[in-house]
């Protein structure tokens, strides 16, 4: 009885993981798609026509969260950008939580790169992939924009925001 139970859990186990890699593998690499949520200013959700709603992860950049300073900024800032308009969704990778990771497009201009020159995000140097993005932190901070305008006040990146949040938590 137990052999058979465990069997079976396999199998439905087995299903599952080639279901989820079928899905990812199916997702092209270049879609459009009108955003119908911003979750916050790195997160969007994209309604598609053939895929339905989709969660998109702006890549290699990363946003203050919502609860740390200039949070709100950055998310509407994105919202200002993006809402109810068809973005084009370049994709990247497909992350940890099956978000879609990207670079989007409204019309010619690629919102990552303008989040970061216009001091809302930072380089996510861990996943960042271009020079582009380091050089738009580069000169965000020294233009003092965003992030970077106000003197004797050091932002502290998401990453590290989230990881003393996490240690407060334990």
């Amino acid at each position: 009885m137990l052999s058979k139970i465990k069997n079976t859990f396999l199998i439905i186990l087995f299903c599952l993981i080639n279901v989820y890699s079928l899905a990812s593998n199916e997702i092209p690499n270049t879609l459009f798609g009108k955003v119908v949520r911003v979750v916050d200013g790195d997160t969007i959700h994209i309604k598609n026509r053939t895929l339905g709603l989709i969660k998109i992860r702006l890549a290699e950049i990363d946003t203050p969260e919502l609860d740390q300073p200039f949070g709100i900024e950055a998310k509407n800032a994105l919202k200002k950008l993006v809402d109810n308009k068809i973005v084009k969704i370049k994709k990247v990778a497909i992350d940890r939580y099956n978000r879609i990771v990207a670079i989007i497009y409204i019309n010619d201009i690629e919102i990552n790169y303008y989040l970061v020159k216009n001091g809302y995000a930072w380089c996510y140097e861990y996943y960042n992939h271009r020079e582009k993005i380091k050089n738009a932190e580069t000169i965000a901070k020294k233009e003092k924009i965003g992030l970077w305008a106000k003197e004797n006040f050091k932002p502290i990146p998401p990453w590290k925001w989230r990881k003393n949040k996490k240690l407060k938590n334990e």
